[in-house]
């Protein structure tokens, strides 16, 4: 048995995207049929960081970064920025709560321009961010 750390880390950004109504966000797969957009794809990474910040006096790790990695996706630019916008007011500034950690509010650490995606079998716009808060416990 687990912890579950990581995965309380990830349904940090997961549940918040869910409870946004003009989401529909996938974990990491997209489903076959691919629906049509719009959608969000989301990756989330949990770390436990190597270094003076992220280790306790014992020498264990005890800070955790987790990041979202979310792939905004539209039929055009436009509609893979306003994706990205529901994503945005989604998940920044957002504090998490998990017991037992202290955590900070959610950031935006990167935001690109939309792009061609055909790896669908069709044109669709992708507009990648990357979000991330650690915690502490």
């Amino acid at each position: 048995m687990t912890d579950q750390l990581d995965e309380l880390h990830a349904q940090v950004f997961l549940a918040a995207l869910a409870s946004n109504t003009n989401l529909t966000d996938f974990d990491g797969r997209v489903p076959d049929p691919t629906p049509d957009p719009p959608w969000v794809l989301t990756y989330v990474t949990v770390s436990w960081p190597r270094d003076g910040i992220g280790t306790a006096l014992t020498a264990q790790q005890v800070t955790v970064t987790a990041t979202a990695t979310c792939h905004c996706v539209g039929l055009n630019a436009a509609a893979a920025r306003a994706v990205g916008m529901q994503v945005r007011s989604s998940l920044l500034n957002l504090t998490p709560v998990i017991a037992g950690r202290s955590c900070t509010p959610v950031k935006q650490d990167e935001s690109l321009a939309p792009d061609r995606d055909e790896s669908t079998g069709r044109l669709v716009m992708d507009q990648v961010q990357i979000f991330s808060f650690t915690s502490t416990g």
